[in-house]
């Protein structure tokens, strides 16, 4: 007989898959609800029933401190403090309701995609958890996964004083259940010693419609902490026309499912149809106000649209695009879809700040992850630089520069939208200061490789040669594979193909500045060059170009580098995994290179796209010598590197010209700030 009926009840279910869910009862959600695991397939709530999208339900609560008023309550759970007053019997919404009693709180249940769900709102406090908050704070009315599923902050490290939504489970009458004289559902929370039958008495209801509400048998069992749907019937309006859910507003009296006029409170005819009257009156007044007041919202908006475009340099935009035939469109993106995915610039989205604007993480509707550049001011020099900036992003299509994916200028800052790269900057990583995790003379080389042939097409490959005129190391961005994207163009510039400089005010960053560039404020690719040889030294090096830490003479990288190298004693200076990983021929190639790339005088340094070709054979030939052997270990001492002593005695003591005009350039600079 058990056999059968286990075989009856596996049919029942199974025809339930495939019926029409305006007719199926409410499956019971058991205890997996404190599973907090993140686990998908656990449920978040009940399942949509058709017809009814929307529909008046209620909740249970037990007071406890801090929510032991029905002021306390209602902010919690997003209700009204003198419903939940009236239906409860307390005089006061902020009288205190004794601990641990039950209180019904009204709410209206929606579907939310194919879920019941009302959204509540919550702060978070100290050592809040997704876990902390369903079953504590709501006491089971929500689910860890449901909260992940809402929220994106992880669930062991949410920031305090954060908003977060509270998905909070109900469910509306099926169809069947309507028919039957279900007005709406309760969710209840069950304690320890409930059963089906004392709650069905609680609320004077069968056994059975519960039962068969949440899909259980009579051997079923319930467990505490967990919701189970107790269908309020409008029979009990007519028995009980006191009951929470019976009410109705003044004039009108229970009858049934729905609430009807009150013949002993129905008005006299001409006071209704003065009302009515007055009532049209008023809404006429009302409709043709909210028309003007749309109309001309709309236009304030537009025109402040139209200034903010002028202002943020869209006819300029408009104008270079134009000037230099970018067939290239990047997409303009709307302010409020920017303050969404940046969670309206919060802190928390904070990735870094650059000399031209502030950068924060943010996460597009269609889930793609994004850097947002926000400029810090709005005078003309500024937006001059985030007009050429998009304009020469615009222009390349590189895999080691960062991709540009558009802009925003409706805010009264412009904004900038990257592609998001997320291990940080070079820099970060070669001045760290665990050395063993700094890296590898492999990824060393290969980045360097990278960097240069990247540069390299912006001076020779691209529509119109690109200066970037800002290289650094902060400046060179590094995926998760440790691929290299050369970023920040706001100081970049394209020159015409029938001119080799163009003269401009000094700008660029103490220690990577072209010394020739600081004299004659004529910039050319061999400035870009010369800070890229700043960058080699300090893949070789791991210390930063300018640090007031070290001593007077070491004080300045390069003229420091250069002196080590021409007396032989370039292992002194050398980063200990770098001396430990790279073979001598490596280490006599790369500073070889960055000796002909920190030239004073420009014409004698390499090309980038020489530079990039030397890196890229040298990449090469070290992979096809490890297929062979094993690499060379630097011990204590780099032999003596040999540096075309003739050409270098045309250029004698070149640390110290390096050296006095870089200390000249700071003294400048400071001034300037």
């Amino acid at each position: 007989m058990e056999s059968f009926s286990f075989y009856t009840l596996s049919i029942v279910l199974f025809l339930c898959l495939f019926c029409d869910t305006t007719y199926c009862q409410q499956a019971y959600l058991n205890n997996s609800q404190l599973n907090c695991t993140g686990n998908p397939s656990i449920s978040k709530g009940y399942l949509c029933n058709l017809p009814l999208q929307s529909c008046k339900s209620y909740v249970t609560f037990r007071s406890q401190p801090p929510y032991d008023t029905a002021k306390s309550i209602a902010d919690l759970l997003g209700s009204e403090a003198s419903l939940i007053a009236s239906i409860n019997n307390v005089s006061n919404i902020f009288d205190s309701i004794p601990a641990d009693r039950l209180t019904i709180v009204p709410i209206t249940c929606s579907c939310s995609g194919s879920i019941y769900q009302y959204y509540a709102h919550y702060t978070v406090k100290k050592s809040d958890t997704y876990f902390r908050i369903a079953n504590n704070t709501y006491q089971g009315l929500t689910t860890c996964q449901a909260l992940i599923g809402q929220n994106y902050y992880n669930s062991e490290d949410i920031p305090v004083g954060i908003e977060l939504t509270i998905p909070v489970r109900c469910a509306c009458p099926t169809e069947n259940q309507t028919v039957n004289g279900v007005i709406s559902l309760l969710d209840y929370m069950v304690t320890t010693n409930d059963t089906v039958s004392s709650i069905a008495k609680a609320f004077e209801v069968s056994v059975q419609s519960i039962l068969e509400a949440n899909m259980l048998s009579q051997n079923s069992t319930i467990y505490p902490f967990t919701p189970i749907l107790v269908p309020l019937e409008s029979k009990t309006c007519t028995t009980n026309p006191g009951s929470f859910f019976c009410d109705c507003p003044n004039g009108y009296a229970a009858d049934g499912v729905s609430c009807k006029t009150d013949p002993r409170k129905l008005p006299v005819k001409w006071i209704a149809l003065l009302g009515i009257g007055i009532g049209m009156v008023f809404l006429c007044l009302f409709l043709l106000g909210y028309k003007l007041y749309q109309f001309l919202k709309k236009r304030k908006h537009r025109i402040h649209k139209e200034k903010l475009f002028k202002q943020n340099g869209g006819f300029l935009l408009q104008e270079k695009f134009s000037t230099y035939g970018s067939s290239e469109k990047a997409k303009i993106f709307n302010a409020e879809e920017l303050q969404r995915a940046t969670d309206n610039y919060n802190k928390s989205r904070f990735l870094g700040q650059g000399g031209y604007g502030t950068v924060y993480k943010g996460m597009l509707p269609d889930g793609n992850i994004v850097a947002v550049k926000k400029s810090k001011g709005i005078d003309k020099s500024q937006i001059e630089q985030f007009i050429n900036e998009v304009v020469i992003l615009s222009q390349i299509n590189h895999r080691n520069i960062v991709k540009l994916l558009g802009c925003c200028l409706e805010t009264d800052y412009p904004l900038l939208v990257y592609e998001f790269i997320p291990n940080g900057t070079l820099s970060q990583h070669i001045h760290r200061r665990d050395l063993e995790l700094s890296l590898s003379w492999e990824n060393r080389i290969r980045i360097a490789c990278e960097v240069s042939g990247a540069v390299a097409y912006m001076h020779c490959a691209a529509s119109i040669p690109i200066l970037h005129r800002d290289i650094k190391s902060s400046n060179i961005l590094l995926d998760d594979k440790f691929a290299a994207k050369v970023s920040d163009f706001g100081t970049s510039r394209a020159v015409p193909d029938d001119k080799t400089h163009f003269t401009t005010e000094v700008k660029g960053t103490l220690g990577y500045l072209d010394p020739e560039y600081f004299q004659s404020s004529q910039f050319t690719e061999k400035s870009d060059v010369y800070s890229f040889g700043v960058v080699l030294v300090e893949l070789l090096t791991g210390e930063k170009p300018i640090s007031f830490a070290r001593d007077e003479e070491e004080r300045n990288l390069v003229s420091h580098f250069i002196a080590l190298t021409k007396e032989d004693r370039l292992h002194q200076i050398l980063q200990p995994r770098v001396a430990r990983e790279a073979s001598r021929e490596d280490i006599h190639a790369i500073a070889n290179l960055a000796m002909r790339c920190l030239r004073l005088n420009g014409k004698k340094r390499p090309t980038m796209k020489e530079v990039s070709m030397e890196l890229e054979a040298l990449r090469k030939s070290q992979i096809c010598l490890e297929n062979f052997q094993e690499p060379h270990i630097l011990r204590d001492e780099v032999s003596s590197i040999s540096i075309d002593s003739t050409r270098e005695s045309q250029e004698p003591r070149e640390e110290t010209i390096i050296s006095s005009l870089e200390m000249e350039s700071a003294s400048t600079i400071l001034k300037s700030a």
